[in-house]
């Protein structure tokens, strides 16, 4: 995944919502989990949440991701390189943990349980966690519809239409997975024409062209519905929830997961 995530640190920049967080949802995450007084660990160097806590601590495996992402350590955050299955951490001892699309970029239920595991294991027993999905609706786009609503101007943003894509190629796939150069792919047919696409949306073709880093990526995302994951999460956790994120482009299919009473192994 390091190439993956290489290259798409190198267009950050032309990334955005609901990729990268608007305002509602760090409002979200404050308002559902109480962040400001609270040590908070975050997977991934999410640059929008790095100020949400008194202290925070993000763990990412990609060393260019910290450097070319993450805002720079300070006396309350600091960025380590770590494992998400094994989080850095003693049993217990973290009092919040937050992610943003997290389980959508690991790829299937088996990786997402040992996520869930593994941040259980972490947290306090009167810890909580903050996960904001990405979910496919449990009925599925038809792609002729995705293509009319981009054309008539009904997508906020490319990134939308990108997750729109991806959530309609998923199909029957197990554990809701697509390669992301399938996303590619099926974009490439859907819209054949990147410039009549710049022209009824006005979104420019370098931004559009964010896309082609899946080209010949080797990963593999999942856009699991959220029943789906709330299932997968109740194994570990006694007391879940949904919160709504806001009300920006595909919010409706990115809540926030809450997740408190880690249940510890008998």
């Amino acid at each position: 995944m390091t190439e993956h995530w290489n290259a798409i640190r190198k267009h950050w920049q032309l990334l955005g919502s609901p990729l990268r967080p608007p305002a509602e949802v760090i409002e979200t995450y404050d308002r559902e989990l109480g962040l400001a007084p609270s040590d908070v660990v975050m997977l991934g160097v999410t640059p929008e949440l790095a100020g949400l806590s008194a202290t925070m601590t993000a763990v990412d495996e990609s060393s260019d991701m910290i450097a070319g992402i993450w805002p720079g350590d300070t006396d309350t955050r600091k960025a380590v390189q770590g494992d998400w299955f094994d989080l850095p951490f003693a049993d217990a001892s973290v009092e919040a943990l937050i992610g943003d699309g997290c389980l959508s970029v690991i790829g299937a239920a088996g990786l997402r349980r040992t996520l869930f595991a593994s941040i259980a294991r972490a947290l306090k027993s009167d810890g909580r966690a903050g996960i904001r999905l990405y979910a496919s609706p449990a009925t599925p786009d038809d792609p002729k519809d995705v293509r009319a609503l981009a054309l008539s101007g009904g997508v906020s943003t490319f990134h939308e239409l990108k997750w729109r894509v991806a959530m309609t190629a998923i199909g029957d796939a197990p554990d809701y997975t697509i390669p992301v150069k399938a996303i590619l792919e099926h974009f490439d047919r859907a819209f054949p024409d990147r410039e009549e696409l710049s022209a009824r949306t006005g979104w420019e073709l370098p931004v559009i062209g964010t896309i082609d880093v899946y080209r010949d990526s080797s990963a593999v995302y999942s856009f699991a519905p959220a029943a789906a994951l709330i299932e997968e999460a109740r194994t570990f956790f006694d007391d879940l929830r949904l919160a709504s994120s806001g009300t920006y482009g595909l919010a409706e299919r990115c809540p926030l997961l809450v997740l408190r009473s880690p249940k510890r192994p008998d």
